[in-house]
This record gives structure tokens, sequence and C-alpha cells, in this order.
């Protein structure tokens, strides 16, 4: 009898979280530095796969705003120094533009340009596109919650700080 009851009310063992490698807990901790925003950007375009529009519209941003965002946490985790070339910095730029439905015709010729234009050019962008990928990881750490999802409430702060006062008065007023 004992074992069928014990079977039955078995409650399921949580089984530990997988060893993170260094790479990836240095890229999180290198993320975890940034804005929330940033890194709301971020997860939201990496895990959730948002486009830009989608993700400005979410959080009350503009589409400039995200991919300033974009580049910067990429220039974050960009590891080869800690003041990225000026072709790395423009191959991230360009890396994260050219996923913008901003991005026109004209700008994809000019970055063809750019990229037959020097060799160099074209390890940069594939540097990023590498690095783009090594992100996934982290991302998935670091998003596991889904707290990128939600918008800050603020507003509640500001709620309860004004409920507050008005108790004050209104004992103030009892008072006199």
């Amino acid at each position: 009898m004992t074992n069928q009851l014990s079977s039955m009310f078995s409650l399921p063992t949580l089984q530990p979280d997988p060893p993170v490698s260094q790479g990836t807990d240095a890229y999180r901790r290198r993320i975890q530095k940034l804005p929330r925003k940033t890194q709301q950007v971020f997860l939201l375009s990496r895990l959730d796969r948002l486009p830009y529009p989608a993700i400005a519209q979410l959080l009350e941003l503009d589409l400039d705003s995200v991919e300033r965002k974009m580049v910067r946490l990429l220039e974050q985790c960009q590891t080869q120094s800690p003041a990225p070339s000026d072709a790395v910095a423009r191959a991230l730029r360009w890396y994260v533009h050219l996923q913008s439905p901003q991005a026109t015709a004209s700008q994809r010729i000019e970055f063809r340009h750019w990229l037959d234009a020097d060799p160099v050019h074209l390890d940069a962008f594939q540097e990023a596109e590498r690095l783009w990928c090594k992100l996934q990881e982290p991302a998935a750490v670091m998003g596991a919650t889904g707290w990128h999802r939600r918008k800050r409430r603020v507003h509640i702060g500001w709620l309860l700080l004004t409920a507050f006062l008005c108790s004050l008065l209104v004992t103030a007023e009892a008072f006199t």
C-alpha cells in the first residue's frame, strides 16, 4: 500500500541546470553591464526573433534607437580589443543595419562596395556574424525567465506614492 501511495504522490525532481561554459558566462556578464532596455532589445531580437519595428513598438522606442542599442551590445561583446578597430566597428553597424527594414537598396549596394573594397572588411563582417552566433547561448541563459518581454511598472510606484501622500493629507485634516 505504501508503494502505491508513494508513487502516486511523488514529486517531480528538479534537474540541475546544465553547466554554463566560461565563454557563455563571460558574454552574459558583459551584456548584464548594459542598461536594461539594451538587454531587452537584444533578447527580443535574439530569442524571440522579433523584427526591429516590433521591438521598437513594444518598448516604445524609435527604430534608430533599437539599432544603436544593438550596435552598442555587439561592441560590448567584441573581444578582440577594448576598442574595436574601425573596420570591426563599421562591420558591426552594417550587420545590425542590414537586419533593419530601414536598410534601402542603395545602402545595400554601398555595403557591397565597402565589403569588396578591402579583405579586412570581409573578415570583420564575418567576425560580426560569428559573434552574433556565439551570443545565442548567453541569450538563452539570460532570457530563461522571460523578464525581457515585460515592461517596467514604474507607474505602480507613483501610484503608491500618491496614495501615501493622499492618506497623509486626510490624516492631517482629521487632526486640524
